[in-house]
């Protein structure tokens, strides 16, 4: 991943990934964890550990070479996952969903967070094969209360796993699904009766509980592959930074034989606090590739911008215009995802810093639309 001028020697704070690392049923052995914030997946479960016994990012620190840790990456199958010219499209629909079966269901925030945010591994059986970037639909259960007799409507996640699934096997999907909770403005209480339907379903589930899903679908932010070199810049706020983690794993902990990433992937994460991170421990882990691998979080409730305000995305863009602008006319990919009120400030920001270099910011977007470097999917 990292070239041989680099450093021969990088230090690490993360789990160590062995050459045989595997989980769950994909037949590879191996007794490595991945870890998100305090917790580890293992042996294809997520598994609480006491903060009191390990502190947020108390991983060992070791010293690994940029050549083993090119070697250190996970095998994957069924290879012919790689064989698809075309990403699979809408396979199941509405009207003849998939029933799939809940794996596990796990909360990835610490108990600081505003709010429940879940990491949930769904059970396709290979049936439902997607590509990095895609999303699922989910059809809750129950019946419709605009439509009686029918059913809910369909809800879309952008899935966070990659084709090969948290096991590595093709047999699932993940999906980072943020509880939806309604609180009355004037007495405070839970509404429980305006809770988002399909998020509380998700979140409330258990394994061997059924799911029908929808789906494939999207393009927008399919990952670009056919240069392995390219520059990826990824902006994500809160479960935005779903396909996010897909990308990443297929770029540094899947060992993908058609797929050998040598570019940047540059991520920027936005939520409100260290409680809230997602995956944080699986992104930092991926900082033991430098020259490939940059992470930069803005924390609105911790962290302050150059003008003494909250720090969201927004201000890590402006901080780092420069360098962004520069990779963008070099032909780098941006990506945006998360919630739809991120983009007119980032918009914004971005007009801004074109003003600034004495260029259009109409014109350099229209350009990028042109050329598809522009990826945007905001719900």
């Amino acid at each position: 991943m990292a070239t041989a001028a680099a450093a021969s020697r990088v230090a690490v704070s993360a789990p160590v990934f062995g050459s045989d690392r595997g989980v769950g049923s994909s037949g590879i052995k191996g007794n490595n964890n991945v870890s998100f914030s305090n917790k580890s997946w293992v042996g294809g479960t997520l598994a609480w550990e006491s903060k009191a016994v390990r502190p947020r990012h108390a991983n060992k620190v070791l010293c690994m070479s940029v050549q083993q840790a090119s070697k250190s990456k996970v095998s994957v199958a069924p290879l012919d996952l790689e064989s698809a010219k075309e990403p699979p499209l809408n396979t199941y629909k509405p009207k003849e969903p998939y029933t799939a079966t809940i794996v596990s269901v796990e909360r990835l925030v610490g108990p600081k967070a505003p709010g429940e945010t879940c990491h949930i591994v769904i059970d396709h059986g290979g049936n439902v094969p997607y590509w990095e970037g895609q999303s699922f639909g989910v059809i809750p259960p129950g019946e419709n209360p605009k439509k009686p007799g029918a059913p809910h409507n369909v809800r879309l996640y952008s899935i966070a796993s990659t084709r090969y699934g948290d096991n590595f096997d093709g047999r699932t999907g993940s999906l980072c699904v943020r509880r939806a909770v309604y609180y009355d403005p004037e007495t405070g209480k839970e509404d429980p009766s305006k809770n988002g339907v399909c998020s509380n379903f998700l979140c409330n589930a258990k394994p061997g509980d059924k799911i029908q899903l929808t789906g494939p679908s999207g393009k927008i932010m399919l990952l670009p592959e056919e240069d392995p070199n390219a520059t990826h810049i990824m902006i994500a706020t809160g479960t935005g930074v779903a396909p996010f983690r897909g990308y990443l794993r297929r770029m540094f902990m899947e060992d993908v034989p058609n797929y050998r990433f040598g570019g940047l992937a540059w991520l920027f994460l936005g939520v409100a606090n260290s409680d809230s991170l997602l995956y944080d421990d699986e992104f930092t882990s991926y900082l033991k590739y430098p020259d490939n691998f940059r992470y930069d979080k803005a924390l609105s409730r911790e962290q302050k911008n150059r003008s003494g305000g909250k720090m969201y995305v927004q201000d890590k863009i402006e901080e780092y215009s420069d360098e962004i602008f520069k990779l963008l006319d070099g032909g780098a990919h941006i990506y945006f995802c998360g919630l739809k009120g991120m983009m007119p400030g980032i918009q914004d920001t971005l007009k801004k810093v074109a003003e600034q270099r004495g260029e259009s910011w109409e014109q350099k977007l229209s350009q990028l639309k042109k050329n598809k470097q522009w990826h945007v999917e905001v719900y």
